[in-house]
């Protein structure tokens, strides 16, 4: 016998999920002739008021959500005393799913394009004040039809201007290994907990090999201060889009200019040194330019001094006559380049053919 909800407008058919709190099962809206997916509070959490409290939560913070990277809610309601929310339905397992199928990393061009998605989406988020807490590959959703990754299970979300005290009687709330270190305190969580958290599903996701800029992103999200992760999900796609050449500029710099070999990134990646402002890298380069403009120019001044000295005769100087017949019929002139490693071609070329 088929199951409804909402006074029978949802049919729940197949089990698509279960955790510890609860089941999320593809069903039918009769009202609207679409599939969508409910998630189902278990029954031992019915009369839990805090559980309750924190799953409707869930809906209301998810449903102020509009992004194709977000997993839209469209209903709430309860059913016997447990209360469920009607979703998105999306075809095709979870990221962790992914990852567990393919020994965990994938190719770094995919991998790069699920983590610019995720940014996107959590992004999205940030710019709503709000603070996901729980990233992780078993709540990124995959669709199959296309590749789109959809976050989902805002279960213990918060307004990132929130205060809050995120241990319960010893209780750890969220995934450990997915956790900034902030989260294991009591104390203002920002997005830049989001951050450390995409920093490890990065790490798992992209290779072991992979380029220096990649390494310095991923090592930057997993810094212990969250004043020194990027400040945000917008900032961290940022960065990621340098690695295709699409970002910003001064993002662009600020990541090849410490590009460097490291050695293997753990899970806790170290600290590395701050990145250096455009502004500063620009003005480096000018006084590394300068430097060997004068150099070239003194190394000019020096070899005409000394063809002066050597063509202004003595006794035993050669006459004019023989000087001009060892001469090529067109001399070469001093360097004008303006670029300093064709000047000092030029210059170089310039003493062979004064030495003949």
């Amino acid at each position: 016998m088929n199951r409804y909800l909402g006074e029978e407008r949802y049919e729940l058919k197949d089990r698509l999920g279960h955790g510890g709190m609860a089941t999320v099962y593809s069903a039918r809206d009769l009202k609207l002739d679409r599939e969508v997916a409910i998630k189902l509070l278990a029954d031992n959490f019915a009369g839990d008021d805090e559980v309750r409290r924190r799953f409707s939560r869930e809906a209301r913070l998810a449903a102020k959500l509009d992004h194709p990277n977000i997993v839209q809610v469209f209903d709430v309601g309860e059913d016997d005393g447990r209360p469920y929310i009607v979703m998105e339905q999306v075809d095709g397992g979870t990221l962790g799913d992914r990852l567990n199928g393919r020994r965990r990393s994938v190719a770094q061009a995919e991998a790069v394009r699920l983590l610019s998605q995720l940014c996107q989406g959590l992004g999205h988020a940030h710019s709503k004040k709000l603070v996901h807490r729980d990233i992780k590959p078993q709540n990124l959703l995959l669709r199959s039809s296309d590749g789109c990754l959809k976050i989902t299970d805002f279960g213990i979300a918060r307004a990132a201007e929130e205060t809050t005290r995120l241990t319960q009687a010893g209780k750890v709330i969220g995934t450990e290994r997915y956790m900034a270190p902030e989260q294991f305190a009591d104390g203002k969580i920002t997005p830049a907990a989001d951050v450390y958290a995409c920093g490890v599903v990065a790490d798992e996701l992209l290779p072991e090999t992979r380029p220096p800029e990649l390494r310095e992103i991923v090592e930057r999200c997993l810094r212990e201060e969250p004043s020194e992760r990027f400040s945000d999900a917008g900032s961290l796609g940022q960065a990621l889009a340098t690695v295709d050449g699409d970002g910003d500029i001064g993002v662009v710099r600020r990541v090849r200019s410490q590009a460097r070999p490291t050695r293997p990134l753990p899970a806790t990646g170290p600290a590395t040194a701050g990145w250096p402002a455009p502004a500063e890298v620009a003005r480096h380069r000018r006084s590394v330019r300068m430097r060997i403009a004068a150099v070239a120019a003194t190394l000019a001044i020096v070899a005409a001094g000394v063809l002066i000295a050597t063509n202004s005769g003595g006794s035993g100087s050669p006459s004019k006559a023989e000087v001009a017949k060892q001469r090529p019929a067109v001399a070469p002139s001093v360097p004008t380049a303006s670029d300093p490693a064709e000047q000092a071609r030029e210059l170089a070329d310039f003493f062979r053919a004064q030495s003949r």
